[in-house]
């Protein structure tokens, strides 16, 4: 186990320990998330409803904008967003394990609004830049920058025409999916639970998820695995999914990151809550 500390003004600083995780600690995040779900199941399918909705709606709106060419690359996109659509879930995750079910959401998000509207605002930022450089890829590879409807294919196609693309945009998708899991899979969870600004939650995650690679690779399939899942079941599986992976990436971070609880950490926090009021 080793500690991160705060990058903070306040002395002494607010430290959390990081625990060093199994191999299958993931599959035990999943099973403390289906308890949740099932414990909530009313507000969890239909707050999952709600982002299959979503992502349902951006596949139709462009189709409907005549942007078929952008269609198979809204998958990656949506994997890029969906941590943000899940805080509210993170929230209610937190409320359950506190036993304060009275206390509302809005509540919970409001300690830490600033940061998790940034947070917002970046995932946003990187959603978009991925289907940029999407397109610029295809483009590249397959001369068609604007293809149409008849002309679009499923990823998997794709690359079965072409390894040289299959390779460039597989790598590169990858290699971004994976820097930005390290950078988000513990940070959304720990501003949720504390009052942390947007690049110590990142720099603590980046830590954390470094220290537990086998882990939290494994933890990184599951996740891309059930999304598929979901996707493959017309949007209609993202509405279990999606409440399902949102609690267990709480237990997530609860196991992996945690406060320690000190006095002087109890003075700190004091100190960060007297300074915001």
């Amino acid at each position: 186990m080793s500690t991160y500390f705060l990058s903070t003004t306040h002395v002494p600083r607010r430290a959390f320990d990081i625990h060093h995780l199994d191999l299958l600690r993931p599959v035990r995040w999943l099973r403390q998330g289906f308890d949740d779900l099932v414990a909530m199941p009313g507000v969890s399918l239909a707050y999952g409803g709600i982002v299959a909705a979503f992502a349902f709606l951006m596949v139709v709106l462009t189709a409907a904008g005549n942007q078929f060419f952008l269609v198979p690359f809204l998958f990656g996109g949506f994997l890029f967003i969906a941590p943000i659509l899940s805080v509210g879930l993170l929230a209610m995750a937190k409320r359950r394990e506190e036993q304060r079910e009275d206390l509302p959401v809005a509540k919970v998000l409001s300690a830490n609004v600033s940061s998790l509207a940034l947070l917002g605002l970046a995932t946003l930022f990187v959603f978009l830049n991925w289907i940029m450089l999407s397109n610029l890829v295809f483009g590249g590879f397959f001369q068609e920058v604007m293809p149409t409807y008849g002309q679009v294919r499923p990823l998997p196609i794709m690359f079965g025409k072409s390894w040289p693309f299959a390779l460039v945009y597989g790598g590169i998708a990858a290699a971004l999916a994976l820097l930005f899991f390290r950078m988000i899979a513990l940070s959304l969870p720990m501003m949720v639970d504390q009052r942390v600004d947007l690049f110590n939650a990142v720099f603590a995650s980046w830590r954390a998820v470094g220290e537990n690679w086998p882990s939290m690779l494994v933890w990184a399939v599951l996740i891309f695995a059930m999304t598929s899942i979901g996707f493959t079941l017309w949007y209609v599986g993202l509405v279990l999914v999606v409440p399902w992976l949102g609690y267990a990436t709480w237990h997530a971070y609860r196991d992996t990151l945690v406060p320690r609880q000190t006095a002087a950490n109890a003075n700190a926090e004091a100190a960060d809550d007297t300074s915001s009021t």
